[in-house]
């Protein structure tokens, strides 16, 4: 049974071992992210005999156990990248007075400059380094772009260690800070993607293409458009976009011009509750995967672990996740992505064939690597500092 234990003025004075950041815990991919290392730190901080709180959000506490304190961020809903963050931050490390923090974002707490915080222990994870990459890829100007490496440049000079979900990102940070401790520890696909769905739950009836991820510019979602459009007559599945909103049809003219021309062929769901999702993936003929640029990819894992067939770009990071368990296309040639879907909506077998491929690598992956390697290596370095 897990409860929740909020900052009361009791524990105002009680000083913990790690304070974790878990107030994104709604968004897409940082929040699965959150969600699947809370109980893992639970679970390794207890072997360990350390103590663990929680920064969240009044309107987004995760469920803890009774012994993880959870902290409240004030200001309420501050924004990632703003003051009223550096604000929520000081204020928890006052109330915590922990011996290491770990920040599952880039953003700097600012407050770790201070002299008096020298010994704080400072963890962060980089899920990507997209803030600062041609704007081809990102929609951040030449501000933003300043911003957002000064942040990684000083998270990278404080960190104790640097978590990264891929190599790819691991390579893309030590560029940006050279002398940074960098540890690649991949993201298990969570447990309950490799159990049956609901499949009635699922929103969208009859044969359906999927897409699931949000509308930025690096997820490409103008080439998946246009190899639609292009196969869309001979084919009968719909094209269903996941996890965006109306808002896509403010993305670019092209997108507005490309969804009006195919009517109802394309559905969008916008957000969906997790069951329906799952159930969504499941029943889809093929996830694909368009990114220009990715972190790490956790969608098409999910959709080899629900045994759905998966087309991805070959950018390296998916190469790196998807390993042979998806068929690629180059991300700048609609017509090779358009081939690829008409060949596998209309061959049943080749479709389960390359479902099979994704079971196996997404078990084979899940079995090699480890869900505590970053609580693990957390662990070790109180260890080193209780020793010093």
């Amino acid at each position: 049974m897990h409860t929740t234990r909020a900052d009361q003025a009791s524990h105002d004075d009680a000083s913990v071992d790690l304070l974790f950041d878990a107030r994104h815990i709604r968004q897409s991919g940082i929040g699965t992210y959150i969600r699947t290392q809370i109980p893992v730190l639970e679970r390794v901080l207890n072997d360990h005999r350390f103590s663990l709180a929680i920064l969240a959000d009044r309107n987004a506490i995760p469920d803890v156990s009774a012994e993880t304190r959870v902290i409240f961020s004030e200001p309420a809903d501050a924004r990632m990248y703003s003051m009223q963050e550096q604000r929520a931050w000081k204020r928890a490390l006052s109330l915590t007075r922990p011996r290491a923090l770990w920040v599952p974002h880039y953003p700097f707490p600012l407050a770790l400059l201070s002299p008096r915080r020298r010994n704080l222990q400072f963890f962060v994870t980089v899920h990507d380094t997209l803030h600062i990459e041609d704007n081809k890829l990102s929609d951040q100007n030449r501000a933003k772009n300043a911003y957002a490496r000064t942040m990684l440049q000083l998270s990278a000079r404080r960190a104790r260690t640097v978590f990264t979900p891929s190599q790819a990102t691991a390579r893309s940070m030590t560029a940006v800070a050279p002398s940074a401790e960098v540890l690649v520890t991949p993201i298990p696909v969570d447990d309950v993607w490799f159990s049956e769905p609901v499949t009635a739950l699922s929103p969208i009836s009859g044969p359906y293409l999927l897409y699931v991820g949000n509308i930025k510019r690096h997820k490409n979602l103008p080439l998946l458009l246009d190899a639609f459009a292009a196969i869309s007559s001979s084919v009968p599945h719909t094209l269903v976009i996941a996890g965006g909103d109306e808002s896509l049809r403010t993305l670019d003219d092209r997108v507005n011009r490309l969804v009006d021309s195919l009517g109802d062929r394309v559905q969008l769901t916008g957000r969906l509750p997790f069951d329906q999702l799952r159930a969504l993936v499941a029943q889809a003929d093929l996830l694909i995967m368009p990114s220009l640029y990715e972190g790490a990819g956790l969608p098409p894992l999910e959709a080899m672990a629900s045994h759905t067939a998966v087309l991805s770009s070959n950018i390296p990071v998916l190469v790196e996740t998807c390993g042979d368990g998806a068929e690629y296309f180059d991300p700048h040639d609609s017509g090779a992505l358009a081939v690829l879907m008409k060949k596998y909506c209309g061959d049943e077998q080749a479709r389960a064939a390359l479902s099979d491929r994704g079971s196996s690598h997404v078990q084979r992956r899940q079995s090699e690597i480890s869900s505590t390697a970053t609580a693990e290596s957390i662990c070790s370095a109180l260890r080193s500092a209780s020793l010093d």
